[in-house]
């Protein structure tokens, strides 16, 4: 948006598209420092609480995190700079041509980090080494093609856009409230409308999963249609017979056992390694197993919680439906003329929560429905963990409940302010 409104400004000349892009990249900047902050749990949270994911998956998950770092992530940071204090100091063309790039880059940023997260969706151009216990990359193109990672990035990116509009077009809506001749207000109200109405019908007409045939996502959607998955046990306990086997093969393996016949045996067996290691929630002798330890490992097999799936993807789809017909009603009364009527611009208000339901609903649809996996057939969630106490788990879980609070509070506060700080110039008549 800030692109297309700076854009206007350099093409049309017009002063308030500079107003409004400075009002909008105050709030823009804003959400980037929280971003940078919050990232840095995640890059703490591998190492504290996942560092056994951290070394069986580093090699394939790592690497286009690591790309995302020192390319688009480290690009945005040092434009960021220049395109909130460089409005004076530089051209427009190349203030222009800095905010492109922040864009391409905050995107691209998250093109990266949603590759990662489809791959341990759908593992693939990776393979397990037994000699290092690990997943190693054995093919960055299948990485990047990974049809659940482009998928993921197509839908996320336009569930970010569509959330940030209709963000927009609440603040608009409310500046419109307060003083119905707002130039901004009604500059940044309708392309906030027209914008969300793209980026949600692009939320909906891009599946985040593909039909791939993963036994893992045919549970997923099993399980948001209320299907029945138990019919699937026998077959989740055939694969972890067959992975009890593999284990066994593994063993030999690893005390320097070359044997080909050996290595051809568990090159058949290793795809279902991962369900044995399911049974070391109730056994470290997983070539002991018995059949009570297998049919409660088949079980954890499944979506644990597919109540709580089957609603959130419910409200999900509602609150998309809501915000959608949002975007819709604010566009047709603009074609009236009646687009500022005061009962619609305190639905715009009232209904902003809807899009970041619908957001957070829908990762944790996409988290939530692969469990008991980290990643998917691969590693079992509670494998990946370190080894903390209780009271470690409590102790940084907290603090970073606390950080993440006051990180919000002062975010909040900021985006008020400046808010507010507009309304005042408005009533001053200043920076129309």
């Amino acid at each position: 948006m800030l692109a297309l409104m700076e854009s206007a400004y350099v093409l049309s000349g017009q002063a308030l598209y500079k107003t409004a892009c400075l009002f909008w990249g105050r709030i823009f900047a804003v959400n980037f420092v929280l971003g940078v902050a919050t990232r840095l749990t995640l890059a703490f949270e591998f190492g504290m609480n996942g560092s056994y994911f951290s070394h069986y998956a580093g090699d394939a998950f790592a690497l286009p995190l690591a790309i995302e770092a020192i390319s688009s992530f480290f690009l945005a940071s040092i434009l960021f700079g220049p395109f909130l204090f460089g409005w004076e100091r530089l051209g427009k063309r190349s203030h222009l041509l800095i905010t492109w790039l922040i864009t391409l880059a905050v995107n691209a940023s998250a093109v990266w980090v949603l590759t990662a997260n489809g791959w341990m969706q759908n593992p693939i151009g990776a393979e397990f080494n037994f000699q290092s216990f690990r997943m190693e990359l054995i093919d960055f193109t299948q990485l990047l093609n990974n049809p659940p990672a482009v998928a993921k990035a197509i839908h996320t990116i336009a569930a970010c856009h569509a959330t940030t509009a209709a963000t927009v077009l609440a603040i608009s809506a409310w500046l419109l409230l307060k003083n119905p001749q707002d130039q901004l207000a009604i500059k940044s109200y309708m392309p906030a409308a027209v914008l969300g109405l793209a980026a949600t019908l692009a939320v909906w007409l891009v599946d985040p999963m593909p039909n791939i045939q993963h036994p893992i996502q045919i549970r997923k959607y099993d399980t948001l249609a209320g299907i029945d998955n138990s019919p699937l046990l026998p077959g989740i306990e055939w694969r972890i017979r067959n992975g009890i086997k593999a284990y066994a093969l593994l063993e030999e393996l690893r005390d320097d056992n070359k044997d080909p016949q050996l290595l051809a045996n568990f090159k058949i067996l290793k795809t279902d390694l991962g369900y044995a290691l399911l049974l070391k929630r109730w056994t470290e002798h997983v070539v002991d197993a018995n059949s009570k330890q297998i049919a409660l490992a088949a079980k954890s097999a499944l979506p644990s919680q597919p109540a709580s799936l089957y609603w959130t993807y419910r409200l999900m789809i509602a609150c998309g439906i809501f915000t959608l017909l949002l975007f819709l009603i604010v566009i047709g009364r603009g074609l009236v003329k009646k687009a500022q009527q005061p009962w619609l611009l305190k639905l715009c208000c009232y209904l902003l929560p809807l899009p970041w339901l619908a957001y957070i609903g829908g990762w944790y649809i996409s988290e939530a429905g692969i469990q008991p996996w980290a990643i998917a057939e691969i590693l079992p969630t509670f494998l990946s963990t370190s080894s903390l106490s209780v009271w470690d788990l409590i102790f940084s879980l907290a603090g970073y409940t606390i950080a993440y609070a006051v990180l919000l509070a002062v975010g909040g506060y900021l985006i008020r302010q400046s808010i507010l700080a507009h309304l005042s110039a408005r009533s001053l008549g200043v920076g129309q």
